[in-house]
C-alpha cells in the first residue's frame, strides 16, 4: 500500500514537473511579441516605448519574433492598425494596456491571447477585425473603450472570467456586460441577451452581419446608439414594451429589417435611427413620439406607407430621403414644422396632406415630381 502509494506520488510530481516546464516553454519574454502572419513574413513596427532589436520570421518556431531591448508595457496606439496579414499575436504579460486602434483592421485576424495582466482595451482597439472568431476577457481588465470591438463580424463566442469584477458573461450569455450597470457592451451573433440587462450599450452589436434574429427581454429600457447599426442580416426584432429610447442610429444599415413596431412606451427615436433599412416596407410610430429627427428614415426605399400620429409636432431634416416607394402620406394638424429635404428624393409620392398652418421649408419635397400638396 506504502510502494503504491509512493509511486502515485512520483506520477504526480512528474507531470508536475512536464506542465511546469510547458508552462516555462511557452511564456513569452516580456520583451518580446510572437506574431503570425499568412506568409510568414515581418511587418513593420514603430514601438515608441523601446528600441526594436530585431524583428525575424524563425522557422524553427513558425514565428515571426519581434523584440524590443526593454520589456513591453504598452501595445501602443495604432501599433498594428491595418497589418492586414497579421493571423495571430501573443502579447507577454508585462502588458498592462491595449491602446487605442492597437489592431484596427486587422482583417487577417482571428485569435488573440489578452494577458491577465491587461488592466485596458483602449478605444476601437479591435475595430474591423472582421475574421477574429472568439474573445476572452480576463479577471484583471478594469476597463474596455468605446467600440473596442466594432465591426469584429466573425465573432461567435466571447467570455468573461467570472472573477471579473467589472465586467461578466452572465448565463453565459455570449456578450460582455457591464456588472454595475447592467448594460450590454458588446454581443455577437450567438448572444442571449440575460433578463437582467437593462441597456443595449452603444455600438453593442454593430457589424453583426450574421446576427439574424434577437429577442431584446422587458429589462431593457434604452437602445443605445448604434446598437445594431449594420446588421445587415437582421430581418425581424421585437422591442419591448419597457423601452423608452431608441439611440441615434440604432438600426441604420439593417438592410434585411422588414417591418418593426415601436412601442407606447418609446418617447424618443434618435437620428438616423433606421437610416438604409432598405428593405422595410412598413412601420408604426407610437403616439408618445414628439419629434422624428434628422435622416430617421432616410434611405428606407421600401417603404410604401407610414402613419405620423397626432402627437407628432415637428418631422425633422431629410427625415424621410430617398424614400423611393413612398406613394402617399397624411401630415396630422398637430404638425408646426417640416423641415428642409424631409421628403427630397420620395419620387413615388403623389399626394401629401399637410395642414394649414405648418411651416414647410421650400425644399421639404424637392426631386419629387409627381406630387400634390393638399392644404387641408
Amino acid at each position: 500500500m506504502n510502494y503504491n502509494r509512493f509511486i502515485s506520488k512520483c506520477i504526480i510530481a512528474l507531470l508536475s514537473c512536464i506542465i511546469g516546464l510547458t508552462s516555462c516553454r511557452d511564456k513569452i519574454p516580456t520583451n518580446e511579441i510572437h506574431y503570425t502572419t499568412i506568409d510568414n513574413s515581418v511587418l513593420p513596427f514603430n514601438f515608441g516605448e523601446g528600441r526594436i532589436m530585431s524583428n525575424s520570421y524563425v522557422p524553427d518556431k513558425n514565428v515571426c519574433i519581434l523584440k524590443l531591448d526593454k520589456d513591453v508595457t504598452e501595445i501602443e496606439k495604432r501599433a498594428f492598425s491595418r497589418c492586414s496579414s497579421l493571423t495571430s499575436i501573443s502579447i507577454p504579460e508585462s502588458v498592462t494596456e491595449i491602446g487605442v486602434d492597437a489592431f484596427c483592421a486587422c482583417t487577417s485576424l482571428t485569435s488573440i491571447t489578452v494577458p491577465q495582466s491587461v488592466t485596458k482595451i483602449g478605444k476601437y482597439a479591435f475595430d474591423g477585425c472582421s475574421s477574429l472568431t472568439s474573445i476572452s476577457i480576463p479577471e484583471s481588465v478594469t476597463e474596455i473603450g468605446n467600440g473596442a470591438f466594432d465591426g469584429c463580424s466573425s465573432l461567435t463566442r466571447i467570455t468573461v472570467s467570472k472573477d471579473n469584477k467589472v465586467y461578466d458573461s452572465r448565463e453565459d450569455c455570449n456578450a460582455i456586460i457591464h456588472t454595475e450597470s447592467n448594460t450590454l457592451i458588446r454581443g455577437c451573433e450567438n448572444t442571449i441577451i440575460p433578463p437582467s440587462v437593462t441597456e443595449i450599450g452603444k455600438y453593442a452589436f454593430w457589424s453583426c452581419s450574421s446576427l439574424t434574429s434577437i429577442s431584446i427581454p422587458p429589462s431593457v429600457t434604452m437602445i443605445g446608439s448604434n446598437a445594431f447599426r449594420g446588421c445587415s442580416s437582421l430581418t425581424s426584432i421585437t422591442i419591448p414594451q419597457s423601452v423608452t429610447k431608441i439611440g441615434w442610429g440604432a438600426f441604420s444599415g439593417c438592410s434585411s429589417l422588414t417591418s418593426i413596431t415601436i412601442p407606447q412606451s418609446v418617447t424618443k427615436i434618435g437620428k438616423y435611427a433606421f437610416d438604409g433599412c432598405s428593405s422595410l416596407t412598413s412601420i408604426t410610430i407610437p403616439e408618445s413620439v414628439t419629434k422624428i429627427g434628422y435622416n430617421t428614415f432616410r434611405g428606407c426605399s421600401s417603404l410604401t406607407s407610414i402613419t405620423i400620429p397626432p402627437s407628432v409636432t415637428e418631422i425633422g431634416e431629410e427625415t424621410f430621403y430617398d424614400c423611393s416607394s413612398l406613394t402617399s402620406i397624411t401630415i396630422p394638424s398637430s404638425v408646426s414644422k417640416i423641415g428642409w429635404y424631409a421628403f427630397y428624393g420620395c419620387s413615388s409620392l403623389t399626394e401629401v396632406r399637410i395642414p394649414n398652418g405648418c411651416n414647410v421649408d421650400k425644399s421639404a419635397f424637392w426631386n419629387c415630381p409627381n406630387v400634390q400638396i393638399i392644404r387641408y
